[in-house]
């Protein structure tokens, strides 16, 4: 079963036209030969517009997620309406520990994939941990330039996860995205992402859900070896279809349309550059909206440069 381009991939792809316009008219497109390197960039969960050779370690602690099943993006629905665990949840904590390998096919293209253990501390169903859902896909940075970096990035989700335990969403899901890297003056950069997340099969609680951010970060520090950045960012979610399983804390049990539900957070963090080999990332982020995946979480990154 393929998805169908309906209003929202047209709309995404048409968007992802407009903005790849950007900056082209002033400048030649360079071929991923000059402009800023995976050094550059500094965001912490807005995914880098630049192509890079690299391995990535990543922590995520994030808790309080209270409704797991929505549109099917952390776990699918269980009991009788899918493949999820058995009891409708409250509340869950979770912890991912992610490998994450990226490598250079061309100077302006790359290919990546990922691969992530996740630990489960569910309040009603029962603690697990075990290998989480996969992912894969390319960056072709089409614009390349010493003042822009305009990226599509192509990513399959791939259901490795156990669905019954919470480990997965027991479905493919493919997540087109335009991505960008612009510096703002020698110590200012902006970077900024458009996702488009896309079940393809999965039970009649799955649903698109658009994703889109921007973040800035700031040079504050710099001696012989190291580098210092801050880094803020927005990232909100909007659910354009599906349902969701609500538990109240009477024990009633109700499901909900999620079409419409969108959330914002804010993120917080810090870089530290360490010389050319890597740099080491910790940051927090918490919703401002009254939806949300989680009250509180909490990253920690290692990115080793090759």
């Amino acid at each position: 079963m393929y998805p169908r381009l309906d209003w929202r991939m047209r709309l995404l792809l048409c968007v992802m036209a407009g903005l790849g316009t950007l900056g082209s008219s002033s400048k030649a497109i360079a071929q991923g030969t000059t402009g800023p390197s995976i050094r550059d960039s500094n965001v912490g969960y807005i995914d880098p517009a630049v192509p890079a050779d690299l391995v990535r370690l990543r922590f995520d602690a994030g808790y309080n997620n209270r409704r797991p099943t929505r549109a099917e993006f952390f776990w699918p629905a269980g009991g009788p309406f899918g493949s999820g665990p058995s009891i409708a949840e409250s509340a869950v904590d979770y912890q991912d520990l992610s490998t994450y390998v990226e490598g250079r096919l061309a100077p302006n293209l790359s290919g990546f994939v990922e691969l992530p253990v996740r630990f489960l501390n569910p309040d009603l169903n029962p603690n697990t941990a075990g290998l989480g859902d996969m992912n894969a896909g390319f960056k072709y940075a089409f614009i390349h330039d010493e003042d822009l970096v305009t990226t599509f990035q192509f990513r399959t989700y791939i259901p490795t996860g156990d669905s019954d335990r919470g480990l997965g969403n027991d479905h493919v899901s493919l997540e087109p995205s335009l991505l960008v890297f612009k510096p703002l003056s020698e110590r200012w950069g902006l970077e900024s992402e458009l996702r488009d997340w896309i079940p393809v099969g999965g039970s009649s609680f799955a649903g698109n859900i658009i994703r889109y951010g921007v973040g800035v970060h700031y040079d504050l520090l710099q001696g012989c070896n190291w580098q210092l950045t801050p880094v803020a960012e927005f990232v909100g979610w909007t659910v354009l279809g599906g349902k969701e399983t609500v538990r109240f804390p009477s024990g009633v049990i109700e499901v909900h349309d999620a079409a419409g539900d969108t959330i914002l957070n804010v993120k917080i963090g810090v870089r530290l550059k360490l010389g050319e080999f890597g740099d080491l990332y910790t940051g927090y982020g918490r919703p401002i909206t009254g939806d949300r995946w989680y009250e509180n979480i909490y990253r920690l990154e290692f990115r080793l440069f090759f």
